[in-house]
């Protein structure tokens, strides 16, 4: 009778470990599915490019006497509306660069009073803000950063004339900025902080400029992957809210 071979199933070195493999590959799977879950929920950015629609709010009232001819032009500014580009690059250790610019035509009224009567005029002028700067952000959690920045602010104020008057003024001066970010669920951002600037309010009778503290909270809300709405207001002596869109950049 022959004796044939015996066929052996899973008996070499290598046959018994396929079980562990595809375990040991099943376990490398879901943490890498569970990191990119982490990294596609921290959506806190510190590199985009925004653009947004500004509405600027300016209660101030100036005078200004021309004595040699004895007229006394008295002005008055409100709002208006413009346009505003922000801009963030980082992190680099933690560390963020940031510039904001902010152009308004703003509405003014002036009474002009002289021998001849009083007359009444009404124009715009061109408020422009600029501020650039370095910021650093601690991360609470995942989800929450809390950030805090130095800047160095502009503000110009170009109003023409009405009747030979010069109200324009301008100024550079430090600023400084802390605050909090925070991301509820995947897509929705909230924010608040609270902002001092050199130059945040102005005398329009002397031209001279003076410190103000702002205090700001905002949203953005992802639309799709990489593009967010964002939605901001400041309350001081400079208010604003502007709404608009955030484009955000590679970040390595």
């Amino acid at each position: 009778m022959t004796n044939l071979p015996t066929v052996r199933n899973g008996c070499g070195r290598g046959a018994g470990k396929t079980p562990g493999i595809t375990a040991r590959l099943l376990v490398a799977a879901s943490l890498l599915v569970s990191g990119s879950a982490a990294v596609m929920a921290q959506d806190l950015r510190y590199s985009w490019f925004e653009v947004s629609f500004v509405s600027q709010d300016i209660d101030k009232d100036g005078s200004m006497t021309q004595a040699a001819i004895g007229q006394t032009i008295d002005a008055s500014t409100s709002d208006g509306n413009g346009i505003k580009f922000r801009a963030s690059v980082g992190t680099w250790n933690n560390l963020f660069a940031f510039v904001d610019f902010n152009s308004s035509d703003i509405d003014v009224n002036a009474l002009v009073s002289n021998a001849q009567g009083q007359f009444p005029a009404k124009d715009n002028f061109d408020f422009t803000s600029i501020r650039g700067g370095l910021g650093y952000k601690w991360s609470l959690s995942v989800k929450t950063d809390i950030f805090a920045a130095a800047s160095f602010d502009s503000t110009d104020l170009d109003f023409g004339s009405f009747a030979g008057e010069n109200f324009d003024s301008n100024d550079k001066d430090l600023g400084g900025m802390i605050g909090i970010r925070a991301m509820i669920g995947d897509k929705l951002e909230l924010r608040a902080q609270v902002r001092y600037s050199g130059v945040g309010d102005v005398d329009l009778s002397r031209g001279q400029y003076d410190n103000d503290t702002l205090y700001g909270a905002g949203f953005g809300y992802q639309l799709v992957r990489g593009l967010s709405i964002t939605a901001d207001y400041e309350s001081g002596e400079f208010s604003s809210w502007n709404i608009g869109f955030r484009l955000d950049l590679d970040e390595n």
